[in-house]
């Protein structure tokens, strides 16, 4: 196969071929063909084996367009046969159902229900993948319950009870319980906690937004449905937005009250804290005034 990429389009060339014997998805041997409907018969769904020449006619042997004028989602050959060659189909008759909100065939349903045990032989990589883009999908909510209704969810691990939509995936498994390792990525696993916190507390402050930064507060401040608005006017209100914007060192700090850097960094943490909710200006001169009056208070 051959990747072509312009500024428009992104295009897969293959040569017509014909798979048998799978094993773990792959076909353990391929046969080539000049034969169009012998590769058609290879593809998943009907919607996916329409076909145009170069000159812009199209081919539908396997009638694709009717089943996407009556929005159905319906595999090629035998359910059966077709599902145990490769079980993500199971996943993608779903996301399809969801983001185009097509019905799913009901011999393909009755079949997706039945072996969906099959989806265990998957990597956790291929599923995770599937299941991100129904989440990011506003239609998300009809693919998780084709996941629900089919036994899915149970068999993944997932539990969920009410999800506001957001346009961020790391956002949408944030209101997830999981129970199985779905080989989340360290950036993923870092923002879904963060976003988890907000959730449970439920609040957000300047500390907040000065802690992890305002993406994922937005993220949670959505989910909370607190206004965008409230957000960036207290985003602009902040005096200082990172370490760095205070206007007294570490090593000043220390010069100061000879403190353990444990103790230098637990006091950083409070002038940020003051100089956020304004009852402390970030100016040189009332940093090192504050903390000289602090250490006398505790002498």
């Amino acid at each position: 196969t051959y990747n072509i990429k312009t500024n428009q389009f992104n295009y897969d060339i293959s040569t017509y071929r014909i798979e048998n014997n799978y094993e773990n998805r792959h076909p353990k041997t391929i046969e080539y063909t000049s034969n169009l409907i012998e590769d058609l018969h290879r593809r998943d769904f009907t919607i996916n084996a329409i076909c145009m020449t170069q000159k812009g006619k199209i081919i539908d042997l396997l009638n694709g367009i009717s089943d996407i004028e009556q929005k159905i989602i319906r595999l090629i050959g035998n359910p059966k046969k077709r599902l145990q060659e490769d079980p993500l189909r199971i996943l993608r008759a779903i996301r399809f159902s969801s983001n185009l909100q097509f019905k799913i065939e009901d011999n393909l349903w009755k079949e997706m229900v039945n072996q969906k045990e099959l989806i265990l032989t998957l990597s956790m990589e291929r599923i995770k993948k599937e299941l991100d883009s129904i989440l990011i999908s506003p239609n998300f909510q009809t693919g998780f319950n084709l996941l629900y209704k089919a036994g899915i969810t149970s068999l993944l691990g997932i539990e969920y009870d009410k999800i506001k939509y957001v346009s961020d995936v790391s956002g949408m498994w944030a209101q997830i319980k999981r129970t199985k390792d779905l080989k989340f990525s360290k950036n993923e696993t870092k923002q879904i906690a963060i976003i988890q916190k907000i959730l449970q507390t439920k609040q957000i402050t300047p500390m907040t937004i000065f802690e992890v930064g305002l993406y994922p507060v937005s993220v949670a401040a959505t989910i909370l449905e607190i206004p965008k608005s409230q957000i960036t006017k207290m985003y602009k209100k902040m005096p200082i937005y990172e370490p760095n914007d205070v206007k007294l060192t570490f090593s000043q700090i220390e010069e100061i009250t000879k403190k353990t850097p444990k103790e230098i960094k637990q006091l950083q943490k409070e002038i940020i804290q003051k100089i956020l909710e304004g009852t402390l200006k970030n100016k040189k001169e009332q940093l090192i005034k504050y903390i000289k009056k602090r250490e006398e208070h505790y002498e």
